[in-house]
């Protein structure tokens, strides 16, 4: 089996195929949206013209690629927090939060009653919750 890692910090880091796949998705769309704003770029000169000042560009241009990279870390680190769980907890999460299952559906499923699942459902995102703490002190 193929280990998928992701350098974060200069660390390499072992993810999950999802998380993976997730990442390069983020990437090549970026990459996607950065050809296509090539074609309607505009000169300095151009905008010095029209009034607008290099500091507002590079401003709004730096904070929206800050965004996007603490976006893109804190989705892998989630990931990461939810590879951790069981595999009931995680079939939970990915039933009600990615799949849009009902939890009557998901108790049908795993062979556990509703109030269990309406259990689990709240308490496991409050152990991720803790858990993305964690990475952050």
């Amino acid at each position: 089996m193929r280990e998928y890692t992701l350098i974060i910090k200069g660390e390499r880091i072992p993810v999950s195929y999802d998380v993976y796949k997730v990442y390069y998705q983020e990437y090549e769309h970026e990459r996607y949206l950065k050809n296509k704003s090539a074609k309607h770029e505009y000169s300095l000169e151009q905008f010095i013209e029209a009034g607008v000042s290099i500091e507002f560009i590079c401003q709004d241009t730096i904070t929206l690629v800050e965004d996007e990279v603490l976006k893109t870390e804190q989705i892998v680190r989630l990931y990461l927090c939810l590879d951790k769980l069981s595999a009931e907890e995680q079939q939970i999460i990915r039933g009600i939060f990615f799949e849009e299952k009902t939890e009557k559906e998901l108790a049908m499923q795993l062979q556990i009653s509703t109030s269990a699942v309406g259990y689990r459902k709240r308490k496991i995102p409050k152990a991720l919750f803790q858990k993305m703490k964690g990475y952050y002190r």
